[in-house]
């Protein structure tokens, strides 16, 4: 299990005991330990303290303390029935109920001779305690080689309690080095509830974070085949540390998998690359490479990089859950139409945003069209307070926009805005005037001109009533009436490519904006319009949101309007309802919908609906439905849920209405037995272009001692939402 990039704390012996002293037994210690000839104080360099019911031979180099003994040297301590030293040979023996504690570890023997000066010793048949890692085992035999430095023969090691624990190691040898916090073990066997499955001539793990080989991973997909991947950990040093992995496919060959990860106080980041040579699938060598890097550079400036790439274009799919790449593209692993790089330089304060950046996408899905890319993009936003209820407001871009096919070209934004914002707890009022000019030199630019300017002024009027209700039992109901009134001129836009303007996804919050009907700058909606709306909450009386619900409408007094390709074309006279809702009847009950009817209300655009039930830890259902018309119409059903004792089911179907087939499927089951735990899951997925994989991911954690397989949590939160398995 790979370690977290920082340093561990060294824990802290536990107190031993001191028996009660007979009267006249502090003289004698002290005699013992000032007295000209007394070894104890002179054999090693730390002060040693004896305790005991009876010491005899007080001054001859050999004493023997017998009852309730504990001996303290430095960072140690040694309790027993009896102990005897002789000086010439710097040698303690401790007999009976021998028990030492030196700083994260404690052992029990019945018998250990100790020279104290070499730190160096000999312990028969010791059961000892990693307090940190509360990792123990037992002996035949054991060998302190120097200090914090044991050798344990014929012994075994567990994190697991009981007469049989469920794992555990055997090794004739295990060599425990506290001073590098490693252990090391050879001719070992893993016993699996009592059977051994596995056998290592060597093996080493880390108790903090050290080089080292880590656990291999293992798995099977319909693309891959069967694969073993082993990993080697670099510590380089406590920010900074490397992870490659040797990958073997059955159906692809051999992968070479890098991650590098540092850390420091302003800046971090990792870089992941990836290469699987001669690939047996594609016959040709596939790659893949993602870096980010995050930096503060002082006075408000900071930079970040975020750059993606693979070989081709079904690589998230194939080896996305291999690979480290995670699941943040669009889409997800498998169905991402594009990835994105991006890059940039920043400046913030109390009123300025600014910055440089690049943005770049490659293509995945089979004709896809990703974005422009845009290099560079330079902005400068602003915000000022403008006496005691106005304010100004001020964007600005500067884009070039690239592709490899289409118009190309440069776009210069200019938005400032005035406003007004006047508010009383019954409600409030904010006029506001806006104006949106647009420069752009095309090139590439047939049909368009190469010089293109747009001037559009906005002006809009938005307010709100404050209506609220005190129940008698303390909850509190609010309504709000909303409106906002808006102008701007209609004016053709067929002379200006579209860079990036699109058809946003419209909710309603999004009928208060001024440009309401697309995204980007290379579309200006015309307005002649009033926006209305109506929201209302409800809060318990100890003030939990019961329930939320709004619903919106547009009115047009215009009666055209532009469409996407920039044409003037009719418009209704009124826009679709808008609609969203969340209800919580009960704390861990979540019913969350949002839909869009036409302006009839005789059916509907657009319905989103999901019902989450979270009772408890590791507890959650989740019931989805998906409907946009001509487009989507999904439902799912997922969940996890513990079905006996330490069991946990989980699992995710997703289903196409239309297509009448499954989209994905998702069955998994994991146990936490304490000391160890296991998961697996067995997936379904329809990938880009239609083609389907199925996988296999297998997470065993033995903890105190390492994890094989695939890390699967990022998997569950993106199709079991609320789902994780706590290892």
């Amino acid at each position: 299990m790979k370690r977290a990039l920082y340093n561990t704390k060294k824990s802290r012996p536990r107190p031993g005991r001191r028996p009660h002293l007979p009267p006249g037994m502090g003289m004698a210690l002290l005699g013992a330990l000032l007295l000209p000839g007394m070894a104890m104080a002179a054999a090693v360099e730390s002060p040693v303290t004896l305790y005991a019911d009876q010491v005899q031979g007080l001054g001859s180099g050999h004493w023997t303390a017998t009852g309730h003994v504990e001996v303290l040297y430095g960072d140690r301590r040694i309790y027993a029935d009896t102990v005897r030293y002789d000086q010439t040979r710097d040698e303690i023996t401790a007999d009976g109920h021998v028990r030492m504690i030196s700083p994260g570890l404690e052992t029990d023997a019945p018998r250990a001779t100790i020279h104290l000066q070499a730190n160096e010793g000999v312990i028969v048949h010791p059961r000892y305690l990693l307090e940190a890692q509360q990792g123990h085992g037992h002996a035949e035999s054991g060998r302190e080689l120097s200090k914090d430095h044991y050798q344990l023969n014929e012994a075994c090691y567990t994190t697991c309690h009981g007469q049989k624990p469920a794992w555990q190691l055997r090794s004739s040898q295990i060599n425990l080095n506290q001073n590098d916090n490693y252990v090391s073990t050879r001719n070992t066997t893993l016993d699996v509830f009592g059977l051994p499955v596995f056998w290592m001539p060597y093996l080493s793990f880390p108790l903090k974070r050290h080089s080292g080989f880590l656990a291999p991973s293992v798995g099977s997909s319909t693309v891959n085949g069967f694969y073993l991947g082993i990993p080697y950990y670099f510590d380089i040093a406590r920010n900074l540390d490397d992870t490659l992995t040797v990958n073997y496919f059955t159906k692809r060959g051999v992968m070479l998998q890098n991650e590098f990860r540092y850390l420091e106080p302003n800046y971090s980041g990792k870089l992941y690359l990836d290469l699987l040579p001669s690939d047996q699938l594609t016959h040709r060598n596939v790659w893949a490479i993602s870096w980010q890097h995050n930096q503060n550079l002082g006075d408000g400036f900071s930079f970040n990089a975020d750059y993606n790439h693979v070989s081709y274009k079904n690589f998230l799919s194939d080896f996305g859950g291999a690979a480290g790449f995670g699941s943040s593209f669009v889409g997800g692993i498998g169905n991402a139409p594009y990835i994105s790089s991006s890059g940039g330089l920043y400046y913030n304060d109390a009123h300025i945003s600014a910055g440089a950046t690049l943005q770049g996408y490659q293509e995945l899905a089979p004709g896809g069209a990703a974005p422009y890319s845009q290099l560079p993009r330079l902005f400068a936003d602003g915000y000022w307070r403008v006496g005691r209820n106005g304010y100004f407001d001020w964007h600005s871009s500067f884009n070039y926009f690239s592709a490899s096919t289409g118009p190309t070209g440069q776009r210069l934004d200019l938005t400032p805005t005035l406003g007004w914002r006047f508010s009383r707890g019954w409600g409030f009022l904010e006029p506001r005037a806006r104006l949106y000019y647009s420069h752009y030199q095309i090139q590439h630019n047939a049909p368009y001109a190469r010089a293109v300017n747009r001037t559009l002024p906005s002006l809009s009027l938005k307010g709100g009533l404050n209506f609220v209700r005190y129940g008698s039992n303390g909850s509190t109901a609010l309504l709000q009436p909303l409106f906002k009134y808006t102008y701007i001129p209609l004016q053709s836009q067929s002379n200006i490519p579209i860079f990036d303007a699109s058809q946003p996804y419209q909710d309603f919050p999004m009928i208060f904006e001024d440009n309401s009907l697309y995204t980007g700058a290379d579309r200006i909606n015309a307005a002649n319009q009033v926006a209305l709306g109506l929201r209302g909450t409800w809060l318990t009386p100890s003030g939990r949101q019961l329930w939320q619900a709004a619903v919106g409408q547009i009115r047009y007094f215009n009666h055209r309007q532009i469409n996407l390709a920039g044409d003037i074309v009719p418009q209704n006279q009124q826009s679709n309802y808008f609609l969203e809702g969340q209800y919580a009847p009960l704390p861990d009950i979540n019913l969350i919908a949002n839909s869009q009817t036409n302006a009839l209300w005789s059916h509907l655009e657009r319905l989103n609906l999901r019902a989450q039930w979270l009772p408890g830890p590791q507890r959650v259902i989740n019931l989805d439905y998906r409907f946009t018309r001509g487009f989507v119409d999904q439902t799912g059903i997922s969940g996890a849920w513990p079905i006996y004792q330490r069991w946990q089911a989980l699992a995710s179907y997703q289903y196409d209405v239309t297509d009448r087939k499954p989209l994905e499927e998702l069955v998994g089951i994991g146990y936490d037995g304490g000391c160890w735990a296991a998961h697996m899951m067995v997936y379904h997925q329809i990938l880009l272009g239609g083609q389907s994989n199925n996988a296999v991911y297998l997470e065993i954690v033995l903890r105190g001692l390492t994890s094989l397989g695939n890390a699967s949590n990022a998997l569950l939160s993106q199709y079991v939402p609320g789902a994780s398995m706590e290892f």
